[in-house]
């Protein structure tokens, strides 16, 4: 009889461990679900910037070799190209070129909010120089991110919800964030970009300085 008790209570338990792991895991399932939904959603929301982005790109090549031509510079170094999977654009301009890519939204990732839930977003990065001569010889994942990181002009964040803003983000301004429509942000991104570079200017390489005196 006391097998019969303790084979009862042995059952009681696996049924009680057996719902304890259904109910934990399936709410580990509704969280991720909700997560993949707004992965989703934002990712198409950032492929539609990118390629409203591009399209936008040839209006201000258009209207930089008017202006150049206007005040007689040779206008033939100033064109943009998008490549085939429509995830890398870059822009050339005189002597600048600045590459943007939206092909590192592999996973659901969030933007810190200070006083704010983080917010799970796409990301645009704007990098300084050509994105093809940066990534030469870099195949590794966390590599490419750490090139991007160290070339990053400014990101644009966009959110899963077309009622929430997309936040843009200025490297040399300590990531100082500002608010944008999901209407405005392709070109107000793309105009801040180019004016952050074109607006600087290039010094001349030298040799550090020696340790001793003359």
């Amino acid at each position: 009889m006391a097998n019969n008790f303790e084979s009862l209570n042995n059952l009681e338990d696996n049924i009680r461990k057996s719902s304890v792991v259904q109910e934990r895991t399936g709410l580990v399932a509704v969280h991720m679900y909700k997560q993949f939904l707004d992965f989703q959603k934002s990712n198409q929301n950032t492929n539609d910037i990118f390629i409203k982005m591009a399209e936008i790109m040839n209006s201000i090549v258009d209207s930089l070799k008017q202006s150049f031509n206007v005040r007689n510079i040779p206008s033939g170094n100033i064109y943009c190209e998008i490549d085939s999977t429509k995830t890398i654009a870059t822009i050339n301009i005189l002597w600048h070129t600045i590459s943007f890519t939206s092909r590192y939204n592999t996973s659901p990732k969030a933007l810190q909010r200070e006083g704010e839930n983080p917010l799970l977003c796409g990301r645009i990065f704007a990098v300084n120089g050509s994105y093809v001569k940066l990534m030469q010889g870099v195949s590794d994942y966390e590599e490419q991110i750490k090139v991007l990181l160290n070339n990053e002009i400014a990101s644009l964040y966009v959110p899963a919800e077309k009622n929430q803003n997309v936040i843009m983000t200025i490297r040399h301004k300590d990531n100082q964030k500002s608010l944008l429509s999901h209407v405005d942000a392709p070109r107000d991104f793309l105009l801040k970009v180019i004016e952050i570079v074109c607006a600087g200017g290039v010094l001349h390489e030298q040799t550090p300085k020696p340790n001793f005196f003359f």
